[in-house]
């Protein structure tokens, strides 16, 4: 009887030396530390602006033309801001003309670029409205110009002639950066 319970003291004492070998790490961490004074976390604001009205010619729109104007965007919030088109609101009298728009926007760095051989970034129709980035982001106060441009479509009715479209929109946001 003795050798069996010296026998189970060998066996549990190696069992818990082999336990212990194995490798079981366990810790209990606790720590602080004084803040000092009062710390506050506040959010930034994000606010876009026109500062210019967009002004278009009144020049008649033959299928390919295209009439061109600028319009000055500027950052009022707190935050750099992505410019985006967010969409186009339509004329308020839907025409034949209207329907066969085409909507452009890019950033040009001075009015001088915005000419109608310019390439729009970004182009969308009324039925179509874009929602996309127009690569330029403005830091907080800053100012970008946007050429925007207006195109008959190539393939427009006849219907389309004698025809105007007037009082429609770009929408025109920021996307914090």
């Amino acid at each position: 009887m003795k050798t069996y319970l010296l026998a189970s003291a060998a066996i549990l004492g190696a069992t818990l030396l082999a336990t212990a070998a194995v490798g079981g790490t366990y810790a209990l961490l606790n720590s602080s530390a004084s803040a000092g004074q009062t710390v506050t976390i506040q959010a930034g604001s994000a606010a876009v602006s026109i500062t210019s009205p967009l002004v278009l010619s009144d020049a008649q729109l033959y299928p390919g033309a295209r009439n061109v104007g600028t319009v000055e965007v500027r950052n009022d919030g707190t935050v750099s801001l992505a410019l985006r088109l967010f969409g186009l609101t339509p004329p308020t009298a839907q025409t034949a003309l209207s329907e066969d728009l085409v909507i452009g926007a890019r950033t040009v760095s001075a009015a001088s670029e915005c000419t109608s051989s310019l390439t729009p970034t970004i182009t969308g129709t009324f039925r179509s409205a874009p929602v996309a980035e127009l690569g330029t982001t403005l830091a907080p106060g800053a100012t970008a110009m946007l050429c925007v441009s207006v195109v008959l479509s190539a393939d427009a009715p006849s219907a389309s002639q004698s025809q105007t479209a007037t009082s429609f929109g770009l929408l025109i946001d920021g996307r914090q950066v």
